[in-house]
């Protein structure tokens, strides 16, 4: 297969950086927007609505993926890049809080076809580039949070926030005018005629794909329990005490630490490399969320939290290396697809756990909490995807 320049490479990352940058623009913020755009005091809303978000890409990633076997991917993101600018712009003329949330899950019909960008750029990248842009990608992905957390904050203080959904309408736009332009050269890549003549040869590992997605679950379940009291917990008098401003360069630590793993994903997370890096790196997140739980030490948790989000990072790179390693060409978009709802699966866990932990033992027990599913995490990736060869019963 021809493999792409590197300026498309570069090109069609900088579409992902936007998609994920309007994503998360107003995620940490949204009790307040609701408040400010809609008058709506009540706080659970704001959870209400993350959750409607959240299963309804659990629920259509998949569908997209299921398309993608059928259709070329890049078709399809054009429709839902198109679809996706259209409800954006929509979301602009909502008058109450409940347009809003209809155009949202509308939007998300749409956006969910987002993710078949990434692991098209790993099929045109090549197998020789899959670290490097695996690396890439993990920079791309927490720049995009760093970024739009420190505009989300700006937002709220427009006249009238709703406006910045006719710009994002346009980065939609834009993406798909790029993503057109760099991808209409390219030979066809999933036709139908060359699936049935590679059918016995392009069999789905059922077994692995099962087993990486219920890692990735937890994986993603523990990891997001940290996120939605964090402010709180630091904020309070004991252990630390922080203020607000210093909360938010503590959040963002794990992002910062994301960026700076890149070079290191590039260089040693080869494929005889990724057993051992993922026993290291979760190791090490263990610890990191355990010393973060306990400590009393303002730089002990600082220390923590950089070590934690440089093999945050690098753990979660080398499961997506794990899966595009194990899933044929025509299966890819569908494998990550199906991996991305078990992703979103977590996400939709990991509040709701968190407060139960709160509510019972205090702010403190989601870090722990994160740390001991981080061990039931590197038991259960021991014994299935690090563990037995696909001829061995993951086929």
């Amino acid at each position: 297969m021809k493999t792409i320049s590197q300026k498309m490479i570069i090109g069609l990352f900088f579409c992902v950086f936007l998609s994920l940058f309007s994503e998360v623009l107003l995620s940490p913020f949204y009790p307040l927007f609701f408040s400010k755009v809609f008058g709506v005091q009540d706080l659970s809303y704001a959870g209400y609505y993350i959750f409607i978000c959240r299963l309804t890409v659990v629920l259509f990633t998949p569908i997209w993926g299921f398309l993608a076997k059928r259709f070329e991917a890049r078709k399809l993101l054009s429709v839902g890049q198109l679809g996706t600018a259209v409800m954006t712009a929509m979301m602009a003329l909502t008058q109450n809080v409940y347009q809003f949330t209809f155009i949202t899950v509308l939007l998300l019909i749409f956006k969910s076809s987002y993710f078949l960008l990434y692991p098209l750029i790993i099929e045109l990248g090549g197998e020789h580039r899959r670290s490097t842009l695996t690396g890439v990608y993990q920079a791309v992905f927490h720049g995009a949070i760093v970024s739009s957390t420190v505009v989300g904050a700006w937002v709220l203080n427009l006249q009238h926030p709703l406006h910045l959904f006719y710009g994002v309408a346009l980065g939609d736009v834009l993406q798909f005018a790029l993503c057109f332009m760099l991808l209409k050269n390219i030979p066809k890549l999933n036709q139908q005629k060359n699936i049935a003549k590679n059918v016995d040869s392009g069999k789905n590992p059922w077994g692995f794909i099962i087993a990486i997605g219920l890692v990735v679950l937890t994986f993603q379940l523990a990891n997001n329990l940290v996120r939605p009291y964090f402010t709180a917990y630091v904020t309070e008098p004991k252990p630390f005490g922080v203020d607000l401003i210093t909360s938010s360069f503590l959040f963002l630590i794990p992002s910062v630490m994301a960026i700076a793993s890149m070079p290191f994903i590039r260089r040693f997370a080869t494929s005889s490399r990724l057993s051992m890096l993922y026993t290291t790196g979760i190791m090490l997140l263990i610890g990191s969320l355990y010393l973060q739980g306990f400590s009393q030490s303002l730089p002990i948790f600082v220390m923590a939290r950089v070590i934690y989000g440089f093999f945050l990072a690098i753990t979660q790179g080398v499961l997506e290396l794990k899966l595009f390693e194990n899933s044929k060409s025509n299966h890819l978009h569908f494998n990550y697809g199906l991996i991305t709802s078990f992703a979103n699966i977590g996400h939709l866990g990991a509040p709701l756990l968190a407060s139960s932990l709160v509510n019972s033992y205090g702010l403190a027990f989601p870090l722990i909490a994160a740390a001991t599913l981080c061990i039931l995490n590197l038991a259960l990736a021991k014994f299935t995807i690090f563990r037995l060869k696909l001829s061995e019963g993951f086929s």
